[in-house]
């Protein structure tokens, strides 16, 4: 057997061993993504949004009013949780997050309305929750306008005959493309489940390398040839590898599957990217603990690193009109990559072709990471004067 082959396993079955004795290094690889990923699929397993609460201040008090508000409230997406006439009440009830938004119906709307006049309703709605407040607000825009419709065809007829009432000649369709049911478990589980896989992914690998200059082992553990010392740093981290992507699958089957969310594209180059992104974080890993020579300030960095990947991916909020920082940050973080290939096979189709780019792009972060990083986690094995760092 080669000697390179027998550092290999040696490093594994070591790496191995180690793990099967230590219960919180085991639960940074099984207990934590399991909670984590259970956590983010309970919390999104409704798929869409439905009853956002909502507040109404009918100043009109009349039968159109109500008639809006009986709207309002069979929106599939919104709750009238309370209906007063006092503005300061309503304000109060958003104030306190018991409501999203807040409709405002004036007085006089029904005379305007009858008289052919344009009433105006105003919605104000809670920018500190973006999101749902969001959807509240776009709910209501089109229970109202849908309102509006009827009321205008209702006049019509009333005016000149309902032989003069026909529908508008131009109407416009919205479609969320790839995604038209507006599933927020499609847009956000897919990505969040991976996003969170890579974060502890790094953390474990920062662990295991930091720990064998933390403890003084890294001496005695990488005493041979460069080869072979190559060969026992590929096992160490193979357990690693290997089980993150037992749960990247496992978090693949779950919307596929279990979810019943079809892939569109193919399954094999998702889990293909999933092994890129994996190896391009085992580069950064490499590169933190071999400038730093320290498990401390490794693991300090790698929550900078990979703690805001999500937020700067460009998956829920868009990097192309942000600033140059953030376009910048964007594109020096592995998780983008993956993203985007995750968002052009789950959902998109997309030619694997196109995806092959994104995995290219992964491949350089393990590239630079290595060829930096790597030398110098290896040199540290003859320099004791970084052993015992915390």
């Amino acid at each position: 057997m080669k000697p390179a082959l027998r550092a290999f396993q040696g490093s594994l079955r070591r790496e191995i061993a180690f793990l099967a004795t230590h219960f919180w290094d085991r639960a940074l690889l099984s207990l934590a993504p399991l909670a984590l990923m259970a956590l983010l699929a309970v919390e999104m397993s409704s798929g869409v949004m439905r009853d956002l609460p909502i507040v109404v201040v009918d100043a009109d008090a009349s039968a159109l009013s109500r008639e809006l508000i009986r709207r309002l409230d069979a929106a599939p997406a919104l709750k009238v949780v309370e209906q007063t006439g006092d503005m300061a009440s309503g304000e109060r009830l958003v104030r306190m997050r018991k409501a999203y938004l807040l409709v405002f119906i004036p007085a006089g709307e029904t005379r305007d309305a009858l008289r052919g006049d344009t009433g105006k309703i105003t919605l104000f709605f809670n920018a500190s929750y973006s999101t749902p407040s969001g959807a509240a607000l776009r709910e209501a825009s089109n229970a109202i306008q849908a309102y509006a419709g009827v009321l205008s065809a209702r006049q019509t007829a009333a005016v000149a005959g309902p032989g003069k009432v026909r529908a508008a000649p131009v109407s416009a369709q919205t479609t969320v493309l790839y995604n038209p049911q507006g599933s927020y478990e499609l847009q956000l589980v897919g990505l969040l489940h991976p996003a969170m896989l890579h974060l502890v992914f790094m953390v474990a690998v920062v662990s295991a390398l930091g720990r064998e200059l933390r403890d003084g082992a890294i001496g005695a553990w990488l005493s041979g040839s460069t080869g072979e010392n190559l060969a026992r740093v590929a096992g160490k981290l193979t357990p690693y590898l290997a089980v993150f992507m037992a749960w990247g699958l496992a978090a693949s089957l779950y919307l596929a599957t279990i979810r019943g969310w079809p892939v569109a594209g193919s399954l094999a180059l998702i889990l293909v990217g999933y092994a890129a992104m994996y190896l391009a974080y085992a580069g950064v890993a490499l590169l933190f603990v071999g400038l730093t020579g320290s498990m401390a300030q490794s693991l300090s960095l790698t929550g900078i690193y990979a703690g805001a990947s999500f937020a700067f991916a460009g998956a829920i909020f868009p990097v192309e009109s942000a600033s140059a920082f953030a376009r910048v940050w964007s594109a020096l973080l592995p998780f983008t990559a993956f993203a985007n290939l995750w968002a052009e096979q789950f959902v998109m189709a997309a030619p694997a072709a196109v995806s092959l780019r994104q995995i290219l792009i992964l491949l350089v972060f393990l590239a630079v990471g290595a060829t930096i990083g790597l030398p110098r986690y290896l040199r540290a094995a003859h320099r004791p004067d970084l052993w015992g760092k915390r």
